[in-house]
This record gives C-alpha cells, sequence and structure tokens, in this order.
C-alpha cells in the first residue's frame, strides 16, 4: 500500500490536486491561530472610546488571555485600571465599574460570507417614483440606471454583499435589496438619500442705509434696489428661497432683513463631481485634541466648469466661505483659505466631526458612498423594510452539515456492499471532501456569497461526483473483456471517463442556461453546480480514476 501511495505522487494530476487542496486551505484558514475577541461596537461612554477602534482584536487584560465574548464579559464590571493587549498595541484603560461599554466577536477563522438567509441581515422594498406617461423603454433605462447607482453607493460604503433584484407586475415596479449581516440603519440612511449635492459660496449685500447696492461678478455689477420694504432685482420683488440667474450661475435668495440680503451661489452640484477621494492623504479622520471630537476630511476633484465658476464667484473678495448641502440638507460649512479665493479649485476638501472616530469613520464613508455614486435618476420610496432574524440559518447549516456528512456515509458504504473492495472506500471519500474544499476555497477566493441556493449547488455538485466515482469504478472493474492487462485497465478507466466528461458538459451547458435565465435563488444554485463539476472533472475525478488504476 506505502509503495502504491509513494508511486502516485510520480502522476502530475495528484500535484494539481494537493496544490488545489493548499491554495484552497489557505484561503479559507488565511488566519487560523488568531486569539481574542472582536470589537464590533464602542459606545459613547464606553472606557474604551478613543482608545481602541472598531475591529481591533483583545487579546488579553491584565495578563489574563481573552479567546472569546465569555472571557471580556468577566470585566464587565471591573474598575481600576486595566492593561489591555489588543491585536496592535498595549493600551491603559481607566475603568468605573459602570461596565465596559463595548460589544464584541469571536474571531472569524474562516473567510466566508454567508448569505442573508443564513447570518440574517436587512430586505427592502423600493418603489421608484416615475412620471405619468412614461413609456417602458425609458422605464427600463431609469431602473437600471437607479440599481447601478444604488449598488455603486452600497459598494462605496462597503456593503458589497448587497443582492439586487428587479420586481414587476400589476402591482407596479419595484426593487428589493437584500443585505446580509447589515442592520436597518445604515441600510436606511443610504437608500433614503436621493444624492443631490449642491455646494454654494454665499455673498452678503450690506445696504448701509442705502436705495442700492452692487454685487460685482468679475468685470460684471448687478444692481439691488430696495424700497417699502422689499427688495428688487431687475422689476422683480425678491423673498426668500427665490432663484435668480446672473451670469449663468445659479443664486438663492437665503436671507433678507432691514440691513441686509444674503444670496447663495451654486458653485458646485452634482454632475460636476468627477472623482471622490477615498485612501490615503486625501481621506483620513483625526482627533481634535482642543474639542475632543474627531474631523474627517476627504478630497473630491470637481469639473473644470465648476472650478470656474468657484473663481468668478470669489473673485475680489477678501475672505469666503463654501457651505455643501446633500439632499437639501446643509452637510458642512467650509472656510475657504485666502490663497484659494479667486482661483480655479479643482480638489475641494470635504470636512465634517463627531464625537467618536467610528462615527466620523461611518459618516465620511456614508458621503463618499453618496457623492460617489451620483444622483439617482429617480426618486425612490421605501414600501418595505424588515429585519431578517438569522436563527432559521443557523439551524439550516447545522442541518446540512448533519445531512452532508451522513449521505456521504451512506454513499460510501453502500458503495462497499455493491463492489465488495475496501480499497476504493479511501478514494471515494477523498474525492468528496477535496471537491467541497475545493468548491469553499474558490467562494473564499471570490468573495462568492454561501446561501442557501448556494448550499444546494454544492450538494448537487458531491451528488454528481458521487454519480461519476460510481460510472468510474463500474467500467473499472467490468470483466468483459478476456484480457486482464494493464492497456484493458487503461481502456475500461479512458471508457468510463468519456462517459463523466459527457454527463458533466450536459450538466454545465443545463447550469448556464438556468444561471442566464434564472434569477436570485436559482443563478446562485446554477454558478455553484458549475464550479463543483469543473472542480470535479477537472481535478478530483482524473485522480480518482489514477488511484482505481494504481490500486487496482
Amino acid at each position: 500500500m506505502k509503495k502504491t501511495v509513494l508511486s502516485l505522487l510520480d502522476e502530475w494530476r495528484v500535484w494539481v490536486l494537493i496544490i488545489a487542496l493548499a491554495l484552497s486551505m489557505f484561503s479559507l484558514f488565511s488566519n487560523p491561530f488568531a486569539s481574542g475577541a472582536v470589537i464590533t461596537t464602542i459606545s459613547e461612554d464606553s472606557p474604551f472610546l478613543g482608545r481602541i477602534e472598531q475591529g481591533e482584536r483583545i487579546v488579553s487584560i491584565n495578563g489574563e488571555p481573552i479567546d472569546s465574548p465569555e472571557d471580556l464579559a468577566r470585566f464587565e464590571d471591573y474598575e481600576g485600571t486595566m492593561n489591555v493587549r489588543t491585536s496592535e498595541e498595549l493600551v491603559i484603560v481607566q475603568a468605573d465599574g459602570q461596565g465596559l461599554g463595548i460589544t464584541t466577536e469571536e474571531v472569524r477563522r474562516i473567510n466566508l460570507d454567508f448569505g442573508m438567509d443564513l447570518i440574517g441581515g436587512t430586505r427592502v422594498l423600493l418603489e421608484p417614483q416615475f412620471e405619468e406617461g412614461i413609456n417602458e423603454t425609458e422605464k427600463d433605462r431609469l431602473m437600471s440606471e437607479t440599481i447601478t447607482a444604488l449598488e455603486t453607493r452600497l459598494n462605496v460604503f462597503g456593503l458589497d454583499e448587497m443582492e439586487f433584484e428587479r420586481m414587476s407586475g400589476p402591482a407596479g415596479d419595484f426593487i428589493q435589496i437584500e443585505a446580509a449581516g447589515v442592520g436597518r440603519t445604515v441600510v436606511e440612511e443610504l437608500l433614503e438619500r436621493t444624492g443631490e449635492f449642491e455646494a454654494y459660496i454665499p455673498r452678503t449685500l450690506d445696504f448701509n442705509n442705502q436705495t442700492t447696492v452692487d454685487l460685482v461678478i468679475v468685470d460684471e455689477v448687478y444692481s439691488f434696489e430696495r424700497g417699502n420694504g422689499d427688495v428688487y432685482y431687475d422689476e422683480r420683488t425678491l423673498n426668500i428661497n427665490d432663484t435668480i440667474e446672473l451670469q449663468g450661475m445659479h443664486f438663492e435668495v437665503w436671507n433678507i432683513t432691514n440691513e441686509s440680503m444674503v444670496l447663495g451661489g451654486r458653485v458646485f452640484d452634482s454632475e460636476d463631481i468627477r472623482h471622490v477621494y477615498k485612501t490615503g492623504r486625501d481621506a483620513y479622520v483625526t482627533e481634535n485634541r482642543e474639542t475632543g471630537f474627531h474631523d474627517f476630511r476627504f478630497k473630491i476633484l470637481i469639473s473644470s466648469e465648476g472650478a470656474e465658476r468657484f473663481a468668478s464667484l470669489t473673485h475680489g473678495m477678501n475672505e469666503a466661505s463654501m457651505v455643501l448641502f446633500m439632499d437639501g440638507e446643509e452637510v458642512t460649512a467650509l472656510n475657504i483659505q485666502e490663497s484659494l479665493i479667486g482661483e480655479a479649485v479643482q480638489e475641494p476638501m470635504i470636512t465634517g466631526s463627531r464625537e467618536t472616530r467610528e462615527g466620523a469613520l461611518e459618516e465620511m464613508n456614508r458621503l463618499q458612498s453618496v457623492l460617489d455614486s451620483g444622483r439617482l435618476p429617480v426618486e425612490v420610496k421605501r414600501v418595505q423594510m424588515d429585519s431578517i432574524s438569522p436563527r432559521l440559518g443557523e439551524e439550516m447549516i447545522r442541518s446540512s452539515l448533519f445531512a452532508g456528512l451522513g449521505a456521504l456515509i451512506a454513499v460510501t458504504v453502500i458503495v462497499f456492499l455493491i463492489y465488495r473492495k475496501k480499497e476504493i472506500i479511501a478514494p471515494v471519500l477523498l474525492t468528496s471532501f477535496s471537491e467541497v474544499l475545493i468548491i469553499l476555497g474558490f467562494a473564499s477566493l471570490i468573495n462568492w456569497t454561501i446561501d442557501l441556493p448556494a448550499i444546494a449547488g454544492i450538494v448537487a455538485a458531491i451528488g454528481s461526483s458521487v454519480d461519476d466515482q460510481i460510472v468510474i469504478t463500474s467500467e473499472t472493474l467490468r470483466e468483459k473483456d478476456e484480457d486482464k492487462s494493464k492497456y484493458s485497465l487503461k481502456r475500461r478507466i479512458k471508457r468510463a471517463f468519456f462517459i463523466v466528461f459527457t454527463a458533466a458538459a450536459t450538466t454545465i451547458m443545463a447550469m448556464v442556461v438556468l444561471g442566464f435565465v434564472g434569477i436570485g435563488m436559482m443563478r446562485g444554485f446554477a454558478i455553484t453546480t458549475i464550479i463543483g463539476v469543473l472542480a470535479g472533472v477537472l481535478i478530483t475525478r482524473p485522480v480518482f480514476g489514477k488511484i482505481l488504476e494504481k490500486v487496482l
């Protein structure tokens, strides 16, 4: 037997399988020995606030190892100094005995993303608000653009495990979004923003007991008159929120008093955004030691037209500020550096502040995602939002594991009873386990979400594998040929693989069709089945045939 195993190492197919299994193991278990409890949230009154960041691992406290959230719970009422060892550094924390104010979870040892039906999440149903009389072609275009914008927005925020599905019927057109492992608050805030970005430069006109005051934009002069308690421009009475066009720029009346009037000139809008910076020196969060808050800053790249409007509107001003709005709500107000006044600025900095670092990061990510996705082509109305419990999914995972293990054992016993050869038990088990590991490793590598349809696809792939193993075994053990030579055995194995490859081709073609025409669950099932069948016919089943050739 030992000689047979060593002889298998001379086969290149075996080494392909070994490499595929090693890569799958590395992809699945890239950090198998990490210890500690991972911080998921930090409350405002937590002694850890500002000392440890969300996502870090707490490894030990006062020398006592922390291997799970239960270990951390022992220090919930601790009062005094705590020497907290994290995955990054040693931190000194003063606890007041009123609780740690953090939530944690066990270290994620398997690099797999699970679907909402397994780990819970949020399901949202949105209804686009189309104009009356719109034709179906235009409606299809707007629906596609809206889904693309929402996908971009959520992916930028880091929620790339969301699934979008268009649903049409007699009741109308809807967009269903499923977010695995994501709370409804984050989803709600991202989806309900239309994404209309505007930047205004306020210009204050002081009348100083005069009836006329001039607004100068570069070389153009625009006169505003005051009389009988009203302000007039071009024989038109102006009121708060009225709009006027000056030198091709949009202005809004923000305020009118007896002494002055404030006009807001729009310099940028969503159409002017060319790029949103998200990393490095162009996007970061820092602690403001004077206020104790955390400030975030990130740049955006503006069109040359927007930059020219900025230069024209600030020309000749001694000092200027810019007010940013998102969906009609003021986001932040920025003081413009003196050196930038009158210049064509193409990379303005967006700033803001929050009490915690986590809050600042979340708000910065939210603004970046909305700005990067742009304005939605059509306004959407939230029809329904549900929070999905993960309990059913946990039970399904457990049941699927037991069912798969039981089925594998049953198939192995049946194969042994049919052929009465114990030599084929190990190859059958090895082939099935290898295919499952390769499928999961590939899913981890491409960030494929494992949900109930994917599990069904894995089961289908294993079933196909067992069928092929039975075909290979039956053909190999056929005794119709009087010649029992090595050539005859190879010929029988070759005939078996012709059947296997033909069956695999028909299965893959059927799954390709199902993947293209199917939606949602069917597509996930089809893709997982294709991955499993390809892994089998290209890697594991040739090795199974070679093992049979050696041991028989």
